[in-house]
């Protein structure tokens, strides 16, 4: 069989994916913002000054990942933490001015970025690619919860 790795779908999209996020960062390192930080200031940015456990509710991450998001975010003065007067035990996380006016300039970088992404495609192209994206994310996601799956996957290995 003759290999082509150009014309299988996981090297196109692993392709895509490098691509797609060293064009943002590119975009994004002139605001002190990296491409990990945007899910955190995409929640602080709607509703400011919540826990670290409710950012863990909303986001797809790990717990260690997040704690260490903050962290860096922290130190790059995006985001600050304040006692709970509530809890003691937890911390309110709330953006700081560098972090709310990082906004603006933010969505204009991901537009960019789209409108560069986006250029020859029409609103159907778009709108198809996101629609099959969904339904292919969908499926990964009930591949990875059926329990005969990881049964199999198990006795395999």
């Amino acid at each position: 069989m003759h290999y082509e790795p150009d014309s299988l779908f996981f090297t196109q999209l692993s392709q895509f994916q490098r691509l797609y996020s060293r064009s943002l960062a590119a975009r994004l390192a002139p605001l002190d913002v990296h491409p990990g930080y945007l899910g955190v200031l995409h929640y602080l940015w709607q509703g400011d000054g919540v826990t670290q456990k409710t950012l863990f509710e909303l986001m797809p991450v790990e717990q260690a990942t997040l704690s260490n998001t903050l962290k860096r975010m922290e130190r790059d003065r995006l985001i600050e933490r304040s006692p709970d007067p509530g809890d003691k035990r937890h911390h309110i996380i709330s953006l700081t001015q560098k972090g709310a006016s990082a906004k603006a300039p933010v969505i204009q970088a991901i537009g960019d970025l789209r409108a560069a992404v986006n250029a020859g495609l029409t609103v159907t192209d778009r709108r198809y690619f996101r629609r099959i994206m969904r339904q292919m994310t969908e499926a990964l996601e009930a591949d990875q919860a059926d329990p005969l799956f990881l049964l199999l996957d198990e006795v395999d290995g």
